[in-house]
């Protein structure tokens, strides 16, 4: 399993924003902006799939879905709670 950090997956720099949804969780953390050369970042080298595992805050969430709303220059990730994460652990 791959699992990156969200705060160090893009420069904050550029014209696109990617915010972090979460289900059944009251954590947030802060929208990024990126370059659209940045969203290669969300594979995995290794197998070629989109990342399936973040981290935000070194807590492990899976990530649901990725939504990309062209006109609003924005990415939307959708991530909730793995079952290490809702038992407390890291």
């Amino acid at each position: 399993m791959i699992a990156k950090e969200y705060l160090d997956l893009f420069s904050n720099h550029g014209p696109l924003k990617a915010l972090v949804k979460f289900k059944d969780h009251d954590g947030s953390v802060p929208e990024r902006h990126l370059e659209a050369r940045e969203l290669d970042k969300l594979w995995c080298r290794e197998d070629g799939l989109l990342l399936q595992f973040m981290t935000f805050d070194d807590w492990l969430f899976e990530i649901t879905k990725y939504e990309i709303d062209p006109r609003r220059g924005l990415i939307t990730i959708h991530a909730q709670k793995t079952s290490e994460t809702a038992d407390g652990g890291q």
